[in-house]
């Protein structure tokens, strides 16, 4: 069969809408086949929403909490630092996804707008960090942890609560699960 030149990626070997071509290397024997399988909108609203959550939350009691949670859900893990100094408190729950925009199948981006409450400390901080202790019963479907502090805590005292709406970009990792790679941009041409 011969394919017509624009899909041809010059060497005479047919890309298709959504492959690009590898130099040779292990990275891509090593790719699970389901990294390749398309996100669909549920699954790409429902990660979104869970990320975007626990994205803007966090409680400087215990600091490294929202690192740990993030950290396995984005595909640059250095990005778990991103968006908050380490000082205050601030609880997001009530994710709403809505718009989205898909350059391909297996890139996906989700508006997401939640609730963000922001506190205010009512007494002085702990001497030494909290840790969050271990859950005393395994929950059925649980998926993991999250960086949400506790609605209520007599440390800090709720200030206002606005909607942020943030855009959250998903693409699969290698093994196949969604990550968000801050590093995606929608291209000029899509």
């Amino acid at each position: 069969m011969d394919l017509p030149q624009s899909a041809h990626n010059g060497r005479g070997l047919h890309t298709g809408r959504d492959v690009t071509r590898y130099s040779a290397g292990r990275e891509s024997f090593s790719r699970s086949v389901r990294s390749l399988e398309p996100i669909s909108d549920l699954e790409a609203a429902s990660f979104a929403g869970r990320f975007a959550t626990d994205f803007q939350s966090f409680d400087e009691d215990t600091p490294t909490r929202r690192a740990e949670v993030l950290r396995p859900l984005l595909a640059v893990p250095q990005a778990c630092t991103w968006g908050w100094s380490g000082a205050g408190r601030q609880r997001a729950d009530s994710p709403l996804p809505g718009r989205i925009y898909r350059p391909s199948d297996t890139v996906v981006f989700v508006e997401v707008i939640v609730r963000v409450t922001t506190y205010a400390r009512a007494c002085p901080p702990p001497e030494t960090p909290r840790h969050a202790g271990a859950a005393e019963v395994e929950l059925s479907g649980l998926l993991g942890p999250s960086c949400a502090p506790p609605e209520a805590d007599p440390a800090w005292v709720a200030v206002e609560a606005n909607w942020v709406r943030m855009t959250v970009p998903i693409t699969r990792h290698d093994d196949g699960h969604l990550v968000v790679d801050p590093h995606l941009r929608p291209t000029d041409s899509s």
